[in-house]
């Protein structure tokens, strides 16, 4: 089979298992897959061996679900999304295995040594830091990714005429239609909506802010929003301009490497971006903020991924793995967003399949 998309289906694979390797680095210094440890706790030859047997057994995992579907991938190249999907579904899964034993560890030694974690109770919270704070982007600039979808929309309607009654784009041959030349377009506007309300919901999270420093904990974590708004807004835009690559690619018949070209570039600015921001929030110990109503053991489910409680009032609540935020899932509008997000792969595909199928 050709070599660029087994490059390409690589790279996003390997990408995905530096993400999940690192999960175990990452975050609050004083948490432990889940586990609230003390202060002393941090530097312990122990912790430092959780963390290294949990990127170990993640790698390993990784490394064979990865040969498995490399072989598969090379019988069956015409198969190259559906094996990409189950790799990466299998080494999501493997890597959960990994942390519920990674968490035990962390729990046995917890117990061993007798470590106790005085829970704290007084702390300030800003609910609406105020427009002068301006804690995310405006959504003005998501004019500028509209922009790129309407031009991709406007040159698409201009060269109707010369676009070829029969449209090719990998092993895929379709013929054409209103629906197969603009689909991409539907994409594109999904992107935008999705990636504009997960800046207004960065917008609303909850600025908890420490009694001893108010004003340097609530630029800390004003400072934690706004870089999370501008990853957000840079990834949608190059998204957006992949996407109408991609549709360039099979309307006008652009031919070389670009489809190649332009996947590896995307990958490579996402991987470097949150590569990045995860650096400059650890530079910058801004990863390290806590959210005292959300810092018990007890409120976090699921290996510690999942904020269930019935007495926050906060719909979004710092991760404790100290990146983004997570949703309380005792809220009621929490279980509808996570329905919603849960419903955007369930649209691309109903929107993409049919395509494919033609």
């Amino acid at each position: 089979m050709a070599l660029e998309p087994v490059i390409l289906i690589t790279s996003l694979y390997v990408m995905i298992v530096l993400m999940l390797v690192l999960q175990g680095y990452i975050g609050l210094r004083n948490v432990l897959f889940g586990i609230m440890l003390p202060a002393e706790a941090r530097q312990d030859p122990a912790v430092r061996t959780v963390r290294r047997n949990y990127a170990l057994l993640t790698g390993g995992f990784a490394a064979v679900i990865g040969g498995i579907c490399f072989l598969w991938l090379r019988h069956q190249p015409a198969r190259g999304l559906l094996i990409l999907m189950t790799a990466i579904l299998l080494i999501i899964i493997a890597s959960g295995f990994a942390v519920w034993i990674s968490r035990m560890s962390a729990e046995r030694l917890k117990a061993a040594r007798g470590w106790e974690i005085a829970v704290q109770s007084k702390r300030a919270a800003s609910l609406t830091p105020g427009q002068r704070h301006r804690p995310v982007l405006s959504s003005w600039w998501y004019s500028m990714n509209a922009a790129v979808m309407a031009l991709c929309i406007f040159i698409a309607a201009a060269k109707w005429d010369t676009i070829p009654q029969v449209l090719i784009l990998g092993n895929y041959i379709f013929n054409k239609s209103v629906w197969i030349v603009f689909v991409l377009n539907m994409v594109q506007a999904l992107n935008i909506t999705v990636f504009l309300c997960y800046n207004r919901l960065i917008s609303r999270a909850r600025t908890s802010l420490d009694p001893l420093d108010r004003e340097g904990s609530l630029q800390k974590q004003l400072a934690h929003k706004r870089i999370h708004s501008i990853l957000a807004w840079a990834a949608s835009l190059l998204m957006i301009v992949f996407v109408g690559v991609v549709q360039a690619i099979g309307l006008y018949g652009w031919k070389g490497n670009l489809l190649f070209l332009s996947g590896m570039s995307l990958l490579a600015a996402l991987f470097l971006a949150l590569t990045g921001v995860m650096l400059y929030l650890r530079i910058k110990g801004i990863d390290q903020l806590k959210d005292v109503p959300s810092m018990e053991e007890r409120h976090w489910k699921w290996l510690g991924s999942i904020y269930v409680n019935p007495e926050d009032p906060a719909l979004l609540v710092p991760s404790i793995h100290g990146f983004g935020w997570t949703i309380n899932m005792a809220n009621p509008r929490g279980k509808i967003i996570v329905a919603a997000t849960a419903a955007i792969p369930l649209i691309e595909f109903v929107l993409i399949v049919p395509v494919i199928n033609k």
